[in-house]
């Protein structure tokens, strides 16, 4: 068991001691800005992924939401919070973690060489505007890297021996290398290219370990806790969730991820850290062959660069925070070759300089690299985006731009997160329905006739559907037009700053169900406008149409999680949105008609039949299993004709509406 020298390695070290001083006042500072009544729609912090982190983990917590099938550990947490009724502080927990992984790599910073360099790279690593930044969002990957970090720590560090004292060298750390290594598996998959490292090292440097029992408990623990989430995961949704299945679509090689990478590393790192990386890595690489602890960390930082620039097709500025604790380890070999106390101090100042630098974009905004601090000067590069959602640096739309230098305090992390918080502290308190108000709703339907309407169809499906509890389909209005006398319409409230929330009833179908649409807007005001008016008399046309989309319904694959549905002329259009129960449901306007008609044919066919007229296809698109619904064209009795669709702007497509790269 570590002794409470192992623990606080630095309780004597008065640099350590500093940093643990400065670790404890920023998070004073920080956390009660950090804390907001409802995570889910009033935090400021959030990437467009954070919804999706929050629904897992109420999916977990036993609220009927959309299951994105994230990785479990950061769901977990959140769905003990919720059960607690502290799912606000999560912020502040994450914020915990961080800061105890800056002390961590401080401690093992030190052991390794000059204690003033490994000061200087974790007051860097503290006070990075990015790597901070990307810390105060409810995202996984940086959560997943502080405990990756940890398990290399402890992988390289060994217990002592009776009679050696604390910096004795005995026994490895397997065990608990195995369980965080684990751990941070199981919040990102990413995690899992750990076990690259450790092998390769145990099989060159350590091949008398391989009799030891400590070994073999720690790669246990890694792969059992790996192969218990999968049983937990089959036993209670029946898959291993999407995301997963789904990484293998990515792997797809880009050359210009290298560009993007590279300049995202100057951009999280600054210019004078980037420089000195180059230094260390030099050192590591001659010392790698001869010392274990260096290898690792060099192959760890190799491994995982190599994934990510090299092979992961969907690119992102936050995938280098898991590159980031092993480049601190080499920045600070660098830093701490430099003997003399006036280029130390330059050197070291630089480096804080530069990485603590804030620029106007979040932390996980790529496009900017700081030059100099006041006034601040700053590179600023285009920004496109892959179909995918994966951004795209220009380098032909590369800026040089210059700011005030009043400007800069409102750059700052701690500025913005206590900005936000006065502000909405200020603001009157938002309407919000409570989901126990429709908890006996049926689904949600969620209307657009903008691609843009609510944030998109990514993030209204998970945040709206964290907001009512309840499962929400993305529809678009124009769908619903040609039925809407049909349907009876009352208001059941608001919740703000987005959503006006509806009730509606079906012409026969027994329960009630929830449309919503923006809270501004002419759609808004089309549906209000009809709250209260009396509905059209059911056509008799409508019960046999009620009875095929049920038949539909109970017709399509257990196995398929996205439906796309091609429209027919038949009212079982009207029903189907309403019936179908699950919350990827891509409704195809006329439109879109040929762009997913070509989509569906290209990809691999798993099933074919007909049921109730309508003829279902089971495919495979982006790793997911999906079912085409066509209803078949006919001159059935149909209700009053419906009148054509206004033309409104294109939704998004069917392949990106199946679901967006892991985040």
């Amino acid at each position: 068991m570590p002794t409470f020298p192992e623990l606080l390695p630095f309780r004597r070290d008065r640099l350590g001691l500093v940093l643990l001083g400065l670790c404890l006042l920023h998070l004073g500072l920080l956390a009660p800005a950090l804390v907001y009544p409802d995570l889910n729609l009033d935090y400021p912090f959030v990437d467009g992924d954070s919804p999706e982190w929050i629904a897992a983990g109420l999916r977990l917590a036993g609220h009927d939401v959309r299951d994105p099938g994230r990785s479990p550990l950061l769901p977990l947490a959140i769905a003990l919070l919720d059960r607690l009724g502290a799912l606000p502080w999560l912020p502040v927990a994450l914020q915990v973690l961080f800061h105890a992984t800056v002390l961590a790599f401080y401690g093992l910073a030190a052991r390794r060489g000059a204690r003033r360099a490994a000061f200087a790279v974790s007051l860097a690593l503290l006070l990075s505007h990015s790597l901070h930044g990307m810390s105060l969002q409810v995202m996984a990957d940086v959560p997943a890297s502080c405990l990756l970090f940890l398990a290399g720590r402890s992988f390289v560090l060994r217990l002592p021996s009776p009679g050696r004292g604390a910096g004795g060298e005995g026994s490895n750390r397997y065990p608990a290398s195995g369980l965080l290594g684990g751990l941070s598996a199981l919040t990102q998959a990413a995690g899992l290219l750990a076990a690259v490292p450790a092998a390769l090292t145990v099989l060159l440097h350590r091949r008398g370990d391989l009799r030891s029992g400590r070994l073999w408990v720690g790669a246990l623990l890694f792969i059992a806790l790996q192969a218990l989430w999968i049983v937990l995961r089959l036993e209670v949704f029946g898959s291993v969730g999407h995301i997963a299945a789904r990484q293998w679509d990515l792997i797809d090689p880009d050359p210009d991820s290298v560009f993007f990478y590279l300049y995202s590393l100057v951009s999280l790192l600054g210019l004078p850290g980037v420089l000195l990386l180059g230094a260390g890595l030099a050192l590591g690489l001659r010392a790698a062959r001869r010392d274990d602890d260096r290898f690792f960390w060099l192959t760890l930082f190799a491994v995982l660069a190599l994934f990510f620039v090299v092979f992961y097709g969907f690119d992102a500025k936050r995938f280098l925070v898991y590159l980031v604790w092993p480049a601190g380890l080499f920045i600070a070999d660098g830093l701490g070759r430099l003997r003399a106390k006036p280029a130390f101090a330059t050197a070291a100042g630089l480096l804080i300089a530069g990485s603590a630098l804030p620029f106007p974009g979040e932390g996980n905004d790529p496009s900017w690299i700081g030059l100099w601090p006041v006034p601040p000067v700053y590179l600023h590069a285009a920004l496109t985006a892959r179909p995918s959602g994966s951004p795209v640096l220009e380098p032909s739309g590369i800026t040089v731009e210059t700011f005030p230098p009043e400007d800069l305090l409102g750059f700052i992390n701690l500025g913005r997160a206590w900005r936000a918080r006065k502000a909405w502290a200020a603001a009157p308190r938002p309407e919000r329905l409570d989901p126990a108000q429709v908890v006996a709703d049926h689904t949600a339907l969620f209307l657009y006739e903008a691609a843009s309407d609510g944030g998109g169809r990514h993030r209204t499906l998970s945040r709206l559907s964290n907001a009512l509890f309840k499962r929400v389909k993305f529809v678009p209005a124009a769908w619903l037009e040609p039925w809407a006398a049909y349907l009876e319409i009352e208001r059941a409230g608001v919740i703000e700053p987005d959503y006006a929330v509806f009730r509606t009833r079906l012409p026969d179908a027994p329960g009630s169900w929830l449309l919503v649409t923006p809270l501004d807007g002419a759609l808004r005001r089309r549906w209000d406008g009809r709250v209260g008016q009396p509905s059209r008399p059911a056509d008799p046309a409508l019960r046999p149409a009620l009875a095929r989309a049920r038949e539909i319904r109970r017709g399509l694959p257990e196995t398929s999680a996205v439906v796309v549905l091609f429209p027919g002329n038949d009212p079982a259009d009207f029903y189907l949105p309403f019936l179908l129960d699950t919350p990827d449901l891509i409704l195809v306007e006329p439109e879109q008609e040929r762009a997913v008609r070509g989509q569906v044919s290209a990809a691999p066919l798993l099933s074919e039949r007909r049921v109730a007229g309508a003829e279902i296809r089971e495919i495979e698109i982006l790793g997911r299993r999906t079912a085409v619904v066509e209803l078949t064209k006919t001159a059935a009795p149909h209700p009053t004709p419906p009148p054509p669709r206004p033309p409104g702007r294109r939704s998004p497509p069917a392949r990106r509406a199946a679901g967006r790269p892991a985040g």
